[in-house]
């Protein structure tokens, strides 16, 4: 059995005993997760925006003509 289709049959057992839970359950187990996906997301887009910023700054600065 290759690894993706290990994790394809483990994520297939996970959903369904995700889906076997009631509503607030799902949302118990579910939005951690989430919450913390999109904390990891919003993250690494500031810090790839920060320094963007940074190269770009230096790119107008080097392009000035001095005095």
């Amino acid at each position: 059995m290759s690894p993706v289709n290990g994790f394809l049959s483990w994520w297939d057992g996970v959903e369904l005993w995700l889906s076997g839970l009631g509503f607030v359950f799902q949302s118990i187990v579910v939005m951690p997760v989430v919450l913390l996906l999109a904390y990891g997301i919003a993250s690494g887009l500031d810090a790839m925006l920060g320094r963007g910023i940074v190269v770009m700054r230096r790119v107008r600065h080097t392009d000035e003509e001095p005095g």
